[in-house]
């Protein structure tokens, strides 16, 4: 009877390992997106130069027009007389180990730089600045995705001007086709089926490092779930679009290198990424693909917007 309730005890326990084990977010590693379903990348990311603006998997690089002002920069122009050499900024400016890690998780292939060129430019009323040019190539050779040149930004008094980083995901959906309307552009008005894309936008910064407080996965998730029914919302209501609906599929946890500590060791940030995927009503051949609500540990979700293909007009 003892060793009877032990194994029962036992079981017991087993049995709550593997529901904890079941119920724990797995890691999100599908870094790759297919860029011939995305919208263009200024009208995810519409406040930045598009020369200096690229994206690798999940992840936007752009530079802000006014992060000179946001970098206490705005005291005095700079003079050409008082540029940092080439070489300086040509060193300063080689991508670090955090950044060449965060390239290989996105692209999922270990790539290497190759420094091309610098030049001066002018950077608002800041004055000038160096932008030195990097060529990407995969390291155990094959083709070269866009882009290829990567740019990167470095001060007069020598100093490297770090990319804003923003985690996206997008989906594409295609609305009912059109009524003629003669006053839309003529590019789109023989749009069989009008295009939009819910799109998540979450910007990374170093104070994420080490947040003040951290949510659960129940409380993330919760967040996201709001977050996204106020956009269905509007994709309902606004577009005229009742037919898109989406079903909860998982929570995520997602770890990206974001910057390399004083003693040079690479840091990390953790997101959250809450997936939703699209009920389709009659079978495919192609799966639906899914839509990422990112999410930081404090709790702040990413911005969720639709992006209507009509808009372009």
């Amino acid at each position: 009877m003892v060793l009877k309730r032990l194994l029962l005890i036992l079981s017991a326990l087993c049995v709550c390992e593997s529901a904890s084990v079941a119920q724990s977010a797995t890691g999100f590693s599908d870094w790759k997106m297919n860029t011939e379903r995305m919208p263009d990348l200024d009208e995810i990311e519409r406040n930045t130069p598009d020369s200096l603006t690229f994206r690798l998997g999940h992840v936007i690089f752009a530079y802000e027009p006014n992060d000179w002002k946001r970098r206490g920069r705005e005291q005095k122009p700079t003079k050409l007389e008082s540029m940092v050499r080439v070489g300086k900024a040509v060193t300063v400016s080689e991508p670090d180990a955090a950044f060449q890690e965060l390239v290989n998780q996105q692209l999922q292939q270990k790539q290497a730089f190759q420094f091309k060129k610098a030049r001066l430019s002018q950077w608002g009323e800041s004055g000038y600045q160096w932008e030195v040019v990097w060529k990407r190539f995969p390291v155990f050779g094959g083709l070269v995705e866009e882009p290829e040149r990567i740019k990167m930004l470095v001060t007069a008094e020598g100093t490297l001007i770090p990319h804003d980083r923003y985690l996206i995901d997008t989906v594409q959906l295609l609305l009912p086709k059109p009524e003629f309307n003669p006053q839309q552009n003529p590019r789109y008005r023989k749009t069989e089926h009008p295009r939009i894309w819910p799109c998540s936008k979450l910007k990374l910064a170093t104070g994420d490092l080490t947040p003040e407080r951290r949510l659960n996965a129940s409380a993330i998730e919760a967040r996201a779930r709001m977050a996204f029914e106020d956009m269905l919302k509007t994709l309902h209501e606004k577009h005229k679009a009742e037919s898109f609906q989406f079903r909860f599929v998982n929570v995520q946890t997602a770890r990206l290198p974001l910057s390399l500590s004083t003693e040079g060791k690479i840091e990390y940030v953790d997101v959250w990424a809450v997936n939703f995927q699209e009920v389709q009503n009659q079978k495919s051949k192609v799966p639906p693909e899914l839509f990422t609500v990112w999410v930081k540990q404090d709790g702040t979700v990413a911005e969720l917007r639709l992006i209507d293909e009509r808009d372009r007009n």
